[in-house]
């Protein structure tokens, strides 16, 4: 069935991707469908209007469609550079204290976790990439979840587009349940005792963010695109080095944007509000691409065996980081913390501490949450070679 819109209408494609990502981005600011996320909003809608023939598919290896070719190699390797911006180590080392340590505990419950399902849970071929995808983006995020699927060549695959949408559902429900922890006192023997002193701390105000101007912009585009260029130079000969087909240019690129944000820190961290922001748009596109490519069907037949791998992991994960939680002293605040910037990253984390009234762990919560996207794309790429 040829689609309505054809394949050469360029504007009009892009039109409607553009859109797709700002009515995913403004409904999740409305809240119009509830806790639902903004880039499953976007993907849904590309993908009723790839299924119904309003756009072209994405995943028909017979139409040549520009304007997504166009965001698949330009728009994810830009923006994780400008995502990565805030990746200080020194800094996340240093402030993040004890969270810190209950935060590597979580991750490593979550690498353990995801053997366990793996050999537990059945996912079909390609179940390897899709253990190492999961734990990506369950230490990191949404962009280490696409960085790592499409380092796999992943991002066709139909378990692609049904583990993005388990993705959000799986870790909402995990969130929820975190905060009735500190209420069951059944858990309490396993947590240090903790007392109510916040007022000792002397807790500065956080900086306030830096504004978006038309120099930052530019600025943070062109080191984007620097890092961007440098690291697609160099993957080709690693590539032919290492005799692999894994996408090395995006590694490099996520390395060398990790290393640029540590040797820069203090330039970049007042482009870092312009550059994630222009990055986040950037992944919203392309998952509004992705939607397109999306398979109902497939998400239909995949997606409950792998909702019980993401509960597998999180129960592991949790379990995991409550046994060690007496043995580090962890009181039950910094384990419920830890355990959302593990699960859903900083923008979690923080408003989770500070709903608690723990302000000591907001900045630690966002910190740690960073350090998942520095070691997250790392962590499940491994993972998936290890078990592919």
């Amino acid at each position: 069935m040829n689609a309505l819109i054809a394949p050469d209408n360029h504007l009009t494609l892009l039109l409607i991707i553009a859109g797709a990502a700002a009515f995913g981005i403004y409904s999740e600011h409305k809240k119009w469908f509830g806790k639902i996320s903004g880039i499953l909003v976007t993907m849904i809608s590309m993908s009723v209007l790839s299924m119904t023939g309003v756009v072209p598919t994405a995943s028909n290896p017979n139409i040549k469609v520009e304007v997504y070719s166009m965001v698949f190699d330009f728009f994810i390797p830009i923006a994780i550079p400008l995502m990565l911006f805030g990746s200080n180590l020194v800094k996340i080392i240093r402030e993040s204290g004890k969270l810190l340590l209950a935060y590597i505990i979580g991750a490593t419950g979550i690498v353990l976790g995801c053997f366990l399902a793996y050999h537990l849970i059945d996912l079909g071929e390609g179940s390897g990439k899709t253990a190492g995808v999961i734990a990506a983006t369950l230490i990191g995020g949404s962009i280490n979840f696409v960085t790592t699927a499409e380092i796999l060549n992943f991002s066709t695959n139909p378990l692609f587009t049904a583990t993005l949408a388990i993705d959000n559902f799986a870790a909402n429900i995990y969130v929820l349940l975190l905060f009735l922890v500190p209420s069951i006192s059944l858990l309490s023997i396993f947590f240090k005792k903790t007392t109510d002193n916040d007022e000792q701390e002397i807790a500065s105000e956080e900086e306030k963010k830096s504004a978006i101007t038309l120099e930052r912009f530019a600025i943070s585009i062109f080191i984007a695109v620097f890092v961007a260029g440098a690291g697609t130079l160099v993957s080709p000969f690693l590539q032919k080095l290492f005799q692999t087909e894994l996408n090395l240019s995006i590694l490099m690129i996520t390395l060398f944007s990790i290393v640029v944000a540590n040797i820069f820190p203090k330039s970049l961290k007042k482009l870092e509000n312009t550059a994630f922001s222009i990055g986040l748009w950037m992944m919203y596109i392309f998952l509004a691409v992705i939607g397109a490519a999306t398979n109902l069907q497939d998400i239909l037949r995949v997606g409950f065996p792998v909702l019980l791998f993401y509960l597998t992991i999180m129960l592991f994960h949790f379990v995991f980081l409550l046994a060690l939680a007496k043995l580090f002293k962890l009181d039950v605040y910094e384990v419920i913390v830890s355990s959302a910037a593990n699960i859903m990253g900083p923008s979690v984390a923080a408003p989770m501490a500070a709903s608690l009234g723990q302000r000591k762990l907001i900045t630690p919560g966002i910190l740690t949450g960073i350090l998942g996207y520095i070691i997250g794309t790392f962590i499940g790429v491994s993972i998936a070679l290890y078990l592919s």
